[in-house]
């Protein structure tokens, strides 16, 4: 999808990741952490966005192992230089920039792993 500069746009996202955590059998619990943690990434990103002609690249992906979220807009300054990290509902946190853009990734496990859990 391609999300305006408004963050009223951010519950689409997590509506689709709501869908895939929910179709993964995923517990309502981690369900509702990986709708949240969508929201409020996608939020972020689109603050980040000064110029109200650039769009927020959001690609949802669910796969048997995986749910992965993929955020892309254009680098702004220093933006590029956030650290790795976690964030409530999802397994893991990428950051970074190709080509001028400023990508983050959002994976949440499923499957074998989450049963392990």
């Amino acid at each position: 999808m391609q999300l305006d500069a408004d963050t009223r746009f951010s519950a689409a996202a997590g509506g689709v990741g709501r869908y895939f955590a929910d179709a993964a059998g995923l517990a309502n619990s981690a369900v509702s952490s990986l709708q949240s943690a969508i929201v409020a990434v996608c939020n972020r990103e689109l603050e980040r966005i000064k110029d109200s002609t650039q769009r927020l690249a959001v690609i949802l992906t669910r796969t048997p192992d995986r749910i992965e979220v993929v955020m892309k807009r254009r680098a702004i300054g220093d933006s590029g230089k956030e650290e790795q990290g976690t964030i409530p509902g999802v397994d893991r946190v990428q950051h970074e920039t190709q080509a001028e853009m400023e990508i983050t990734r959002l994976t949440k496990y499923v499957g074998e792993q989450v049963s392990a859990g």
